[in-house]
């Protein structure tokens, strides 16, 4: 017995990813690394020397410090 193709294509949907990802940034002003949320909603400072690192814009953050890396 066949499966029909609606079926088949029905099986194929894929699942959404988010956009959304965790950052390791480099302060600017110190070398201190620290996690920051890419969608902040509050800005983010330095813990070491009380830098800016994240202002936030209402969607993606604007990151004011160097990436080092994204967290997976």
């Amino acid at each position: 017995m066949s499966v029909p193709a609606f079926e088949y294509r029905r099986r194929k949907i894929l699942i959404p990813q988010p956009r959304s990802r965790f950052l390791l940034v480099i302060c600017s002003n110190c070398g201190n690394t620290q996690v920051v949320f890419s969608h902040a909603t509050f800005p983010v400072r330095c813990q070491s020397c009380g830098y800016q690192l994240v202002r936030p814009t209402g969607g993606k953050a604007e990151i004011l410090g160097k990436v080092e890396r994204v967290m997976a």
